[in-house]
């Protein structure tokens, strides 16, 4: 392709401690004015030919490169970062990565590269605004990067993305920490920077988010170029084995039902809406209540009490929160960056204490309680899970937390081998967790919180740059846990997920929690209000479009779990 602005060909890599390539023989051109996935399971090789494309290779990530590529008329191998800056730039998966660690202020971090680049005071203020207010985080402009949420983060560090201006964008899972309305804003603004002529490309799992707003997919596996395509022939083709986007598993589950009209499955909202038969008749699909609701004269496992809370700046986090969960439920814990969802979800094993009201586990209050004593109860998987991984074996990470608990030597082996077996990871038991793909160490900080047993069980994002194979392995661990009678609470921005996996449904919003109910006992007002703070999930919001009243038969076909399994 004569007019490509990015080109490989024959391009390899590997990393210098592996034996085999992480990229293998890509040939490929991007024209510009496109946007461009990158989509493939966990180890294919996309992050990696995102960082080589930004010229990270072999400088930062040591290897060998083979092959050629030019990105903007630029070498990549060839030429330095700092050479390569005018030319493209790339977000990368870990929002936290890329905080320069020097600057005061969010305003300052989104203009700290431009003004390394010595351009004129006037335009950096003027590019920092933009690009404050196309990523909605002009308020926080004064404040400390580092006294924002994950979500915050990633905002952030995609607006000093945006604020380089370079003619090609490449982003590593931008939507992973994301809100659904900022990770449908963020697609809009990639369009509309292509329809301007950048060329954006971007690696993703989220496969109904690039069916909306990719031109062309490619796919990797196992580091070489698997397909190439538009996003509805590839999305949809079963021989690639990508596993199935949410709209495809609606679309079928209503096909199954006998309330679709179409001629094949969907791949996008829009497809959903022309292909459901709002005037078929349909049995009533049933959902369970969650435990605590089925059977309230159980104790509770866990109660907030007024739980208030403010960080040093003064700035409210809680107010007033009020929750009691109880044993053996599935809870999605919902709101947008910045809600305080990981804030609570600190409070809960003793990491944060309320500046007012209590937390009480088993009816104990832990106020005077360390958070390491609290393991056998309550345990969580962060957002970073860097933060979480030290050992140097993923078997001797998950058998760390059950030794420190004094649990026999018999009984650690027995959780250590249910652990590695319920999160796929038997035959990575002897790997260095950081040899993993970033996917797969998820998996193994939850395997970890899996070994201690505790009963609560908190997941922060948890499917966050997940592929399809993961997703189904983090589903099954989800389910062995909830039938040994422990409560699972997540903490997501993946509403299908949630919706599909948890019976009931708790909303933040600026710190209060404005919704706690059952997904199946939500009405037209929960529904309105869900919509307006985070969106909805796909059948919810399928239903809504094409106005099917909730509660009824249709309307429950819809929304039913089995839905999107």
């Amino acid at each position: 392709m004569n007019d490509a602005i990015v080109a490989t060909n024959g391009l390899s890599f590997r990393y210098t401690r592996r034996t085999t390539p992480a990229l293998d023989q890509i040939s490929i051109a991007i024209a510009a004015g496109s946007v461009t996935a990158i989509i493939g399971p966990a180890g294919a090789g996309k992050s990696t030919l995102c960082a080589l494309l930004a010229g990270f290779m072999p400088r930062f990530f040591r290897g060998v490169v083979d092959g050629t590529a030019t990105v903007d008329g630029m070498s990549p191998i060839e030429g330095s970062v700092h050479a390569m800056l005018p030319h493209v730039t790339v977000v990368l998966s870990q929002a936290s990565t890329q905080i320069s660690g020097v600057c005061d202020t969010v305003a300052g971090e989104v203009g700290f590269a431009l003004a390394n680049m010595g351009l004129p005071v006037d335009t950096i203020r003027t590019r920092v605004a933009e690009a404050l207010a196309t990523m909605e985080i002009g308020h926080l402009a004064e404040r400390s990067p580092f006294q924002l949420s994950g979500g915050q983060q990633q905002r952030m560090v995609i607006a000093a993305a945006l604020a380089l201006n370079p003619p090609v964008l490449i982003f590593d899972e931008p939507t992973a920490q994301l809100d659904p309305p900022t990770v449908a804003a963020l697609g809009d603004t990639l369009r509309r920077l292509a329809a301007a002529g950048k060329t954006i490309i971007v690696a993703e799992q989220h496969l109904d988010w690039v069916a909306a707003y990719a031109d062309r997919v490619i796919v990797l596996n196992a580091g070489r170029l698997h397909a190439d395509g538009p996003p509805q022939t590839i999305i949809a083709d079963p021989q690639l084995a990508l596993g199935r986007s949410y709209a495809q598993r609606l679309s079928s589950y209503a096909q199954l039902h006998g309330v679709w009209q179409g001629s094949t499955v969907a791949t996008t909202h829009a497809g959903l809406v022309r292909g459901i038969r709002t005037d078929a008749p349909v049995e009533p699909v049933s959902r369970p209540l969650p435990r605590a609701h089925a059977a309230p004269m159980q104790a509770p496992v866990l109660t907030c009490t007024s739980v208030q809370f403010a960080y040093p700046n003064g700035v409210p986090v809680l107010t007033d929160v009020d929750l009691t969960f109880g044993h053996g439920e599935r809870v999605a814990l919902l709101g947008r960056n910045g809600a305080g969802k990981s804030t609570l979800l600190r409070h809960f094993n003793g990491l944060l204490r309320p500046q007012s009201g209590s937390i009480a586990l088993n009816g104990v209050d832990i106020a005077k309680r360390a958070p390491g004593t609290l393991a056998r109860q309550m345990s969580i998987v962060f957002q970073d899970v860097r933060n979480q991984l030290f050992a140097a074996t993923v078997r001797t990470e998950i058998a760390y937390g059950p030794s420190l608990l004094g649990i026999p030597s018999i009984d650690q082996e027995r959780r250590v081998t249910h652990a590695l077996a319920v999160c796929g990871l038997t035959n990575d038991a002897d790997t260095h967790p950081y040899d993993l793909p970033v996917a797969r160490r998820r998996l193994v900080a939850t395997a970890a919180i899996m070994a201690l047993e505790s009963d609560i069980i908190a997941l922060d994002e948890p499917t966050a740059g997940l592929d399809s194979d993961s997703i189904e392995t983090l589903s099954s661990a989800i389910a062995t846990c909830t039938q040994a009678g422990r409560t699972v609470i997540l903490v997501t921005h993946d509403l299908n997920f949630c919706a599909t996996h948890t019976d009931r449904v708790v909303l933040l919003a600026g710190g209060r929690i404005v919704l706690d109910a059952p997904w199946a006992s939500l009405n037209e007002d929960h529904i309105a209000l869900l919509d307006r703070e985070v969106g909805l999930p796909l059948g919810f919001d399928v239903a809504r479009t094409c106005g099917i009243a909730a509660g009824n038969a249709l309307h429950r076909c819809l929304t039913a779990p089995a839905g999107l399994r």
